[in-house]
């Protein structure tokens, strides 16, 4: 599954103005996100590279011999495989890093020096507790599906549901309002960020082009990627599209990016930074999902087609489908402001939070996040696939993987849908604040509909 994770810190954007909220300075913020990177990777090579990079001498050489492994180690135990990461104020030249992982919360005290370099002189794991209150939402089922999102919309939820039964649309109508201020309600064709959806797009490009030849997914990214430093040189496509690469998840850089998705870079310096990150395991040994990888990929779609990203997506697929309303965020200005829904409950960016405010997508995110839909394309999508309009038989096989995905964003948005071939289900909502909140309950439940069995609260 794909997991809406929220970022540690985001900058405000109020009209023109850029302002940076209140948060951990650079210092705490570059310890943090090494932690981070810590709990995700493999294997004792991960942790011996923390400590020697992160750690104060005095606090790494006061364990006795043996212990400081054993110490890391139990920290990535408690909190990795999470589904939401936060940073909290921790006290002076301090922060505390909440790990949700279902319904629970671990925190992990990071305490730095107070002077350069700023390195970790402790880390201090916290009594894990109950997470924040979930908001429940009663079962939904076929009978009474129709009651039950009128019912779920008059506490609130907002957003565009489309439900298929037996391979046929059962359902598909709008829910809440798309723009408060405005009284403008939601509807089928109202446009919504997705989050990481477009990872989607990516696989299905990179498995176009190795139909029309162009490509291998067994091919070494040295084939097409220059530069490539020898610790990455044995990365495939494979590795990068199965989370097997070894590459962290994210390519921002704290104190230079303002905003760690729209803040804009180009191919050229996006790949710069993936290629100079560190290694969280050996490739091919081990599984991480990263969305640097992703941005890899569509460097990749862009070198072996000869077109830009959007363009050979436009052209080769949204075309082809009818997908009128997908796009990056840039091709929303073709749309006016009242066909988007306006996002809410989250961090918003601009006087109007929807897409076409966002600027173009940045390579920060470009194939693995940075573009609107709605439930409507993402249904032409998948059907558009499935009767072989966009893949053969042979890369059509290869694209299914009968997966739960959700992405979302911190501006209030979610997209949520199932690939089961004739029961599923897709959710587009823009009144979204977290994995416990009403859309992704709403969500949970419409998804245990179409699946017939339960699924564990996240």
């Amino acid at each position: 599954m794909r997991f809406w994770i929220p970022l540690a810190i985001l900058a405000l954007v109020v009209g023109d103005a850029v302002a940076q909220p209140q948060g951990p300075p650079e210092h705490l913020r570059k310890r943090g996100r090494a932690v981070e990177d810590m709990v995700a990777t493999r294997g004792d090579d991960g942790l011996k590279r923390f400590a020697d990079a992160e750690l104060a001498p005095a606090y790494r050489d006061g364990f006795a011999p043996g212990k400081l492994m054993e110490h890391l180690a139990a920290i990535r135990t408690a909190c990795g495989g999470n589904d939401e990461v936060m940073w909290r104020p921790g006290g002076d030249n301090a922060l505390m890093i909440v790990f949700t992982r279902g319904g629970t919360d671990t925190p992990l005290l990071v305490k730095v020096e107070p002077d350069e370099p700023h390195r970790i002189v402790a880390l201090e794991l916290k009594p894990a507790r109950d997470a924040k209150p979930r908001i429940e939402v009663a079962p939904i089922a076929w009978e009474n599906l129709e009651a039950r999102l009128a019912e779920e919309a008059g506490r609130g939820f907002a957003g565009t549901v489309l439900v298929v039964r037996g391979g046929a649309v059962v359902m598909h109508r709008g829910y809440g309002m798309a723009n408060r201020e405005r009284g403008i309600a939601n509807g089928t064709e109202t446009i919504f960020a997705i989050g990481s959806t477009p990872i989607d797009f990516t696989r299905g490009a990179i498995l176009k082009l190795e139909e029309m030849g162009k490509l291998k997914t067994s091919d070494p990214i040295t084939k097409y990627v220059t530069g490539v430093p020898a610790d990455k040189q044995a990365i495939t496509i494979d590795h990068l599209m199965t989370g097997a690469s070894g590459l962290p998840d994210f390519h921002h850089v704290e104190g230079v990016d303002k905003d760690y998705d729209l803040s804009w870079i180009d191919r050229d310096e996006a790949v710069r930074r993936i290629l100079g990150q560190r290694l969280l395991f050996e490739p091919g040994s081990a599984d991480e999902h990263s969305h640097s990888a992703w941005v890899l990929l569509a460097a990749i779609v862009e070198i072996a087609s000869g077109k830009s990203y959007g363009d050979f997506l436009r052209t080769t697929f949204f075309v082809p489908a009818g997908m009128t309303r997908t796009g990056l965020h840039e091709d929303a200005a073709a749309f006016p402001d009242d066909a988007f829904a306006v996002g809410y409950e989250g961090t918003p960016v601009g006087d109007l939070n929807i897409p076409k405010y966002w600027g173009r997508t940045s390579w920060l995110v470009m194939g693995s996040g940075g573009m609107q839909s709605n439930p409507g394309d993402l249904q032409r999508w998948m059907e558009s696939i499935r009767s072989g309009k966009l893949l053969g038989p042979a890369a059509a096989k290869k694209y299914w993987r009968n997966a739960i995905a959700m992405g979302g964003d911190d501006r209030g948005f979610m997209c949520l849908f199932n690939e089961n071939e004739k029961d599923y289900m897709i959710l587009c909502s823009n009144a979204h604040s977290g994995m416990g909140d009403q859309a992704a309950g709403v969500g949970r439940r419409l998804l245990e509909m179409v699946l017939g069995r339960s699924l564990p609260a996240r």
